[in-house]
């Protein structure tokens, strides 16, 4: 219930600039009572809801979400998404409506999952790569991971075209693993908006649309003060509070360098 009050007062704190319609997505909700707390809090302010199975992670809620509602454009966040700014959703919409534009996000990273990052990068997340090898050998993630850089924007929070969404191949998301391939594999959803020949950007709180060379600097991912950032979530508040030499490491793993 806390991460959705943050968002709740998030949304209403930031009008988002543009008319939209409000879905919420309760996964695993089945009864008029397991929502009922979540609805209360939701008195007053315009908008629909879709109970969804608790089956998978979230990106395949969002696949529901995309065959049965006919909206244009879909915006998605996740549970922990904290908006940060005013006009969020007219600056992302700005981008998706121009020519060539297939994907915004609020962050992109250039961070893989393959054993030369592990080796160059720090111990927080060699340990976690370390463990997928346990699993899944280097040449298996090779398979499934391109070498870094490896572009993907974030799914903590993207806009995309209904249409598009549409297109993606995704298959059943059921484990974290499923889960990363769709957001940063060869078959990713940036991957596969390439694919279609459009483009992948990132959007700031500044409004400006970051082409993916440049997402190191756009000021929105585990860099600097993040300052930038338009829709904030848990792994980009970490990096707000963690450690210096956690700070270091994660930025060492999204951008292959640290920021002079």
């Amino acid at each position: 219930m806390g991460p959705f009050r943050r968002f709740l007062a998030s949304y209403l704190d930031n009008p988002a600039g543009i008319d939209h319609d409000l879905l919420i997505l309760y996964k695993g909700f089945y009864r008029k009572a397991d929502i009922a707390l979540y609805e209360e809090l939701l008195k007053g302010i315009p908008h629909s809801f879709l109970t969804v199975a608790d089956f998978g992670f979230d990106l395949q809620s969002y696949f529901v979400a995309a065959e049965k509602h006919k909206s244009k454009h879909f915006c998605f966040l996740n549970s922990f998404s904290v908006i940060l700014d005013k006009n969020w959703l007219l600056k992302f919409y700005r981008h998706i409506e121009q020519p060539g534009v297939g994907l915004v996000g609020a962050s992109g990273s250039w961070g893989c999952i393959r054993p030369g990052q592990a080796d160059r990068n720090a111990p927080l997340h060699k340990k976690l790569v370390r463990l997928l090898f346990i699993k899944w050998p280097g040449k298996y993630l090779g398979k499934y991971f391109d070498p870094f850089p490896n572009f993907h924007i974030r799914t903590n929070g993207f806009m995309i075209a209904r249409e598009n969404m549409l297109k993606i191949r995704h298959g059943i998301i059921l484990t974290k693993m499923h889960a990363w391939i769709l957001e940063s594999g060869k078959k990713s959803i940036t991957k596969q908006i390439e694919r279609m020949g459009l483009k992948p950007i990132v959007v700031g709180k500044d409004g400006k649309g970051y082409d993916k060379h440049e997402w190191d600097v756009s000021n929105t991912f585990w860099r600097g003060t993040q300052d930038n950032l338009l829709i904030a979530d848990n792994q980009t508040k970490k990096f707000d509070t963690e450690s210096s030499e956690w700070r270091r490491e994660s930025e060492l793993f999204a951008w292959g360098k640290v920021e002079s």
